[in-house]
């Protein structure tokens, strides 16, 4: 009875340990926020293949900057450029980030991914940009009412109405849970040899368990007939 409730219990811990660690992959991710986790990250840097990323790259002289410019644009290795449509396929596949201009990608991600795919998109701003106005001329008298009605369109909600009217926004996340990635059997090899590292292990400890048996066995009953023999 001891035995049978023993084994009850672990198939419920084994249970509550695999859900656990299905919801763990389902959960998006949130470990890159910033361009600091952007550059530390252990995942493939790239760059929509449009004339203005090399200037846009060799601009700053930040050492941030310049570590991600030498992954995107490596010393002695071809530069990692890619089509707006290569680009957001392999962010779709994971563990990449591309440089481009946020409009275009969001409008291919929403004509390529599903919905589940968009709850793990993480946008970074590698410029660090704000939002410009006027330019207006240094010391000019109408500065002061030019930053003010620039102020009114922002709070009264015009800015934003029209950028929502003619630029596409982020993807909104609807599921809330990422979907799962298929794995092959090239994928688990290293799970599958261990595994058989482990039954051939298994295999021989059994084999030399027998073998030690048999020769204790032996060693008794030789040892037996030679007591019978000296008593007689």
């Amino acid at each position: 009875m001891m035995v049978f409730v023993l084994f009850t219990a672990l198939m419920a811990l084994y249970a509550a340990y695999s859900a656990n660690i299905v919801v763990l992959l389902q959960a998006p991710s949130d470990s890159i926020r910033n361009l600091p986790q952007l550059a530390g990250a252990k995942i493939t840097l790239a760059a929509n293949d449009v004339d203005y990323n090399h200037f846009v790259f060799n601009q700053s002289k930040e050492p941030l900057h310049i570590s991600i410019r030498d992954r995107v644009f490596p010393e002695n290795g071809k530069a990692r450029l890619y089509s707006l449509a290569d680009g957001v396929e392999r962010i779709r596949k994971g563990l990449f980030a591309l440089h481009s201009v946020a409009e275009p990608v969001y409008r291919q991600i929403e004509a390529t991914f599903l919905e589940s795919e968009k709850c793990d998109i993480a946008t970074v701003d590698y410029l660090v940009t704000f939002d410009s106005f006027t330019p207006v001329r240094k010391g000019s008298p109408y500065l002061e009412l030019i930053r003010v009605v620039h102020k009114q369109i922002r709070e009264s909600g015009i800015q934003s109405a029209v950028r929502k009217r003619y630029l596409v926004s982020k993807p909104h996340c609807t599921t809330k849970m990422s979907s799962f990635s298929s794995v092959g059997l090239m994928d688990m090899r290293p799970v599958l040899i261990l595994m058989l590292y482990g039954v051939a292990v298994s295999v021989t400890i059994v084999i030399g368990e027998i073998v030690l048996h048999k020769l204790i066995n032996r060693h008794k009953r030789m040892s037996k007939v030679q007591m019978i023999k000296t008593l007689r």
